[in-house]
């Protein structure tokens, strides 16, 4: 096999997906040291990536996949990782480098769970792992384990005291573990604990929504939602006593850190593979529920109307 000294991982989205392919970046500058790593994504996840100290040069998607391509093809990069495989990023590599490694998406198997609760993915491999299985060529047997990431960002502390932070929000509706039911844990737990809540989340008219609703119905909270820079939401979380979080990015971000999280898992299942990795990390789901999983990425509301994946859930984290 000829020398390695170029290299493209291609992960265009989402913020979720693009921080559990940081183990393989940990990994490709292990096997690799002197090659040059280079990062395909879109603009607005540009700081996550420039948070990882394994990539040398992040490559953003242009106007036109035209003028995505040439910038593939005039790199001549001798190894090509996509763990996007959809469309674009087809496009983008084929007959586009020397080497191309693809990850398998298991799209039908995902199918057969959520429609006809067919489970070929009893045992399914972590998102991370997957992702590493792209250059198994390069790895020994075994050593495919979870390794945090060793992010550059601002670690000094900014809140004084103990914390914990509460990201109560996810993309869509079915991953939300309803807010009223996040007031009434946090107004119980400081009940015997009157340490501080943090509530985070992005800009969205959603995230921001919820936040407030929980921070109006709270006291001793402190509102950080939308206010945050992807450095900043690090700093704070590197920092904090513990995490409650959906199934969403903060919870990725998190373990990243080497942070274990409290994380509530409602119409997505461990199968997927975006569960906790970090041994201490605890998940809060209902099982043997029969409408479970009623999507693999989230849905807008619940199909059969009741909301039990999430409804039932009880919260209980140790002070």
């Amino acid at each position: 096999m000829s020398k390695i000294n170029k290299i493209l991982v291609i992960r265009l989205s989402s913020l979720g997906d693009i921080i559990l392919s940081f183990p393989l970046l940990k990994k490709l500058r292990e096997i690799f040291p002197s090659a040059e790593i280079h990062f395909f994504t879109k603009e607005i996840y540009r700081e996550a990536v420039e948070m990882n100290p394994f990539v040398d040069k992040i490559h953003i998607l242009g106007d036109t996949l035209s003028d995505s391509r040439k910038v593939v093809k005039e790199n001549q990069f001798d190894l090509i990782i996509d763990i996007h495989k959809n469309f674009r990023s087809i496009y983008l590599t084929a007959f586009n480098g020397k080497n191309v490694k693809r990850y398998k998406k298991d799209n039908f198997k995902k199918f057969l769970l959520v429609n006809f609760k067919i489970d070929l993915l009893k045992n399914s491999v972590p998102v991370y792992k997957k992702y590493l299985k792209t250059i198994s060529d390069f790895i020994k047997e075994g050593d495919y384990d979870f390794s945090t990431s060793e992010l550059v960002f601002e670690k000094e502390k900014e809140i004084e005291g103990d914390y914990i932070v509460i990201a109560p929000s996810s993309k869509h509706f079915t991953k939300r573990y309803p807010e009223n039911k996040f007031v009434n844990f946090i107004n119980e737990f400081q009940k015997n604990n009157k340490i501080k809540f943090i509530l985070v989340g992005d800009n969205s008219e959603t995230d921001r929504k919820i936040c407030s609703y929980i921070s109006d119905n709270c006291s001793n909270t402190l509102n950080m939602c939308g206010k945050l820079s992807l450095n900043k939401l690090a700093g704070i979380l590197y920092n904090s006593t513990k995490i409650i979080t959906n199934d969403s990015a903060i919870l990725h971000l998190s373990e990243a850190l080497g942070k274990s999280v409290n994380a509530i898992f409602g119409s997505t299942v461990k199968q997927f593979g975006f569960f906790p990795q970090l041994k201490d990390s605890k998940v809060f789901e209902i099982s043997g529920l029969k409408c479970r999983p009623c999507t693999h990425i989230g849905r807008d509301k619940c199909p059969e109307g009741h909301f039990r994946c999430m409804e039932e859930i009880q919260l209980i984290v140790s002070s």
